[in-house]
């Protein structure tokens, strides 16, 4: 700015030079100018450097006035480019604040996710400690109530009932029954007030062995039936333990009807003529063996035919209906289906049904415990 202000100072004394000197050649008269030619000579020189000079400083101010305009440019564009930065400032503070959103909203499903998995695992483990509870409760009462099932089933069958108090030795088992002049030993088995039910599974295979201080009394079946709680049973793998001269058989407080019936029956069938006490008693065993475990079989045929029977009547509630028809049409069109080759009939859920109560009906009769049979509202 300052070198610009200098060269328009330059300019007015140049001008003021050039003005002086062109009022003092009109000033001139003729001889003057004849005889002051190289007075004048000489100021035409001084004025043509100050002319070079004008020449030059104009050149420089059209130089600036370029600048100046490139200048312009450069504002225009800067302002272009200003308006450009603060649309994209917008736009950023924009999607800067929309992830900013997101992110709550993202760490709050987190959280609440989290919360309710919490919640869910806290129920499950509430739910798990209560189950142990009430199954400790359960196995607290188990000895008594397996005696008094026990008790309420001689009566039935008309067999004597032996409580550990009347058992003719020093070792005391919970229930024994006297059958053929023979003691039925039935020892009622649950965990501790301190163990837990992995720890008396675990132990159930020395329990068994312990049952020889009964089996080698001459007057003690061989047969012998550990009682554990019934919420224990489907967690136990091994359920019978043949040990030499005795045997061991875990069992539930609902299998003890079915023993019991055996037991009648076979009591009811001739003296078996020509057979030893032994023998006779090896018989009775093997036949009460496979009766056991037959009548054990439909016990659990029966349980899983009712699970199956209500999965099936469940899908009919919930499927859609056209869907039920489809299935339906290929159950009835199904060359394996058997009530259409026995009755010519197709085969239909309420004809399973029945067929289903009847025989729990009939299990029931015989001693054998099966689903509870619920009446059709």
């Amino acid at each position: 700015m300052d070198t610009q202000n200098n060269q328009f100072d330059s300019l007015k004394d140049i001008f003021k030079d050039l003005k002086n000197m062109l009022e003092k050649i009109s000033k001139y008269g003729f001889w003057r100018r004849l005889f002051a030619w190289a007075l004048l000579k000489d100021d035409a020189k001084k004025l043509d450097s100050k002319l070079e000079t004008i020449q030059d400083i104009i050149g420089d101010i059209r130089i600036k006035f370029n600048d100046l305009d490139n200048l312009d440019n450069v504002k225009s564009e800067n302002e272009a480019l200003k308006k450009k930065v603060t649309t994209f400032e917008n736009t950023i503070e924009s999607e800067t604040k929309k992830l900013t959103d997101a992110q709550n909203k993202y760490h709050i499903m987190i959280t609440s996710h989290g919360a309710r998995i919490e919640e869910e695992n806290d129920k499950e483990e509430q739910k798990r400690i209560n189950e142990e509870n009430d199954r400790k409760v359960s196995w607290q009462t188990h000895e008594s109530i397996v005696s008094s099932f026990i008790q309420n089933e001689c009566m039935k069958f008309g067999f004597k009932y032996i409580g550990p108090e009347d058992f003719p030795d020093r070792k005391k088992p919970d229930n024994s029954i006297i059958i053929d002049e023979k003691y039925v030993i039935f020892d009622a088995k649950s965990p501790g007030d301190k163990e837990d039910s992995v720890a008396f599974i675990q132990g159930l295979n020395q329990k068994a062995k312990d049952q020889e201080k009964y089996a080698k009394m001459p007057n003690v079946k061989k047969d012998i039936y550990l009682v554990v709680p019934s919420n224990l049973y489907p967690d136990i793998p091994k359920k019978h333990y043949p040990l030499g001269k005795f045997e061991v058989w875990i069992i539930t407080i609902e299998q003890i009807s079915v023993i019991l019936a055996h037991y009648k029956k076979t009591m009811d069938y001739e003296k078996f003529e020509g057979l030893s006490q032994e023998d006779k008693d090896a018989l009775i065993r093997e036949m009460g063996n496979l009766e056991f475990n037959l009548r054990y079989k439909i016990m659990v045929d029966s349980v899983f035919g009712k699970k199956f029977l209500d999965a099936i009547k469940s899908s009919k509630d919930n499927l859609p209906e056209e869907i039920n028809d489809e299935i339906e049409k290929v159950v009835t069109d199904s060359k394996d289906n058997v009530s259409r080759k026995t009755s010519g009939k197709p085969l239909s859920l309420d004809s399973i049904e029945q067929e289903f109560n009847e025989a729990n009906l009939l299990s029931q009769s015989r001693g054998i415990p099966t689903p509870p049979i619920k009446n059709k509202s």
